[in-house]
């Protein structure tokens, strides 16, 4: 008789100890995961592995997975996951956490030769899914090719030469034009006044002086007088004549006078005060020029010709032209690269807890 198939749940500490029976399945109540038991192994065998990552469509990742989107999550609360991929995808805090794989705006690429680092990233797609290819180089494309050469026939053409013409222009005034000036204030200005230092002088007098009278010798000076007799006639009849001194000349003889000496009394002249000379600041009132007018006088040019001579165009000589064969090398392109978009559909991955 077939052994009666059997069916338990339990966390996933319950189910590491428990052996089950051939073929029995258990649900991990922590992980959300199935075991499948052998009756010899404890805690059976999970059919989805802790590490696995699968293409998720909703928003959010389903109970027991995790988002790839680079999160670092508890060491502690998904030790089963670190035990699996520890910090290969990244050290978190370097000591309680641990990063998740990165996979936004990636596509998954397998473990290789050429690339055998787990974790290793290339770089994300933009917009639209814009992949840039990787750079090429001593890229030939192709071989040189020699085309052949061709001459042109010589062409010589026809000259022409144009008539002169004189234009008249007619008289133009030039309308006045007359400019109004805003008027302009200039400020007012205020100097600083200059107060000078009072300055007085010492006071000065001077020594009197007398000079010594001189009196001229007694008898000097004298007068003398020069005299002569005149005999006096009388009349007739009379009976004596009289005799009539008379004075001729008058002599001064040399002498002196005294001159009684000369007192100068002493000049004292005060002293000379000068009072300080305050100068006060002196403002300059501000300057208002009123609103005024430039006129500019109208202009006339009076009737005048302008005479443009013929032009004369020679015949223009064109020569065969001989174009010689073409040599187009081989092209070698180096290094280029080629932006590829790739047909898409955007998904969420996650990863088993």
């Amino acid at each position: 008789m077939a052994t009666q198939l059997q069916f338990r749940r339990g966390t996933t500490a319950q189910n590491n100890s428990y052996t089950g029976l051939v073929g029995e399945i258990s649900l991990d109540t922590d992980t959300n995961n199935i075991r499948i038991h052998d009756g010899s192994t404890g805690g059976g065998a999970e059919i989805i592995p802790s590490g696995t990552i699968v293409g998720y469509g909703a928003a959010s990742a389903p109970t027991g997975w995790l988002l790839c989107d680079d999160s670092a999550v508890s060491r502690s609360t998904y030790a089963r996951l670190f035990a699996v991929i520890g910090t290969g995808y990244g050290v978190g805090d370097g000591s309680s956490t641990f990063n998740v794989p990165d996979l936004r705006d990636k596509v998954p690429l397998g473990k290789g030769a050429n690339n055998g680092t787990l974790g290793t990233t290339t770089g994300s797609a933009a917009a639209s899914s814009v992949l840039a290819s990787a750079t090429k180089s001593g890229v030939t494309t192709a071989a040189s090719n020699t085309g052949t050469g061709t001459t042109g026939t010589d062409n010589t053409g026809t000259g022409t030469t144009g008539a002169g013409t004189s234009g008249n222009s007619t008289a133009t005034t030039a309308a006045s034009d007359t400019a109004n000036a805003t008027s302009t204030t200039a400020a007012s200005n205020t100097g600083t006044g200059t107060t000078g230092t009072a300055n007085t002088g010492t006071s000065n007098t001077g020594t009197g002086t007398t000079g010594a009278g001189n009196t001229g010798a007694e008898g000097a000076g004298d007068l003398t007088l020069t005299t002569y007799t005149v005999n006096q006639t009388l009349a007739t009849g009379t009976k004596d004549v009289t005799q009539v001194g008379l004075v001729t000349a008058v002599n001064q003889a040399n002498h002196t006078h005294s001159v009684p000496g000369l007192s100068i009394p002493a000049l004292s002249v005060p002293a000379l005060s000068v009072p300080g000379l305050s100068i006060p600041a002196l403002t300059v009132p501000s300057l208002t020029v009123n609103n005024h007018t430039h006129g500019i006088p109208s202009l006339t040019v009076n009737n005048h010709t302008h005479s443009v001579p013929g032009l004369s165009i020679p015949a223009l000589s064109v020569p065969g032209l001989s174009i010689p064969a073409l040599t187009v090398p081989s092209l070698t392109v180096n290094n280029f690269s080629v932006n590829t978009t790739l047909p898409t559909e955007v998904v969420n991955y996650i990863i088993k807890i």
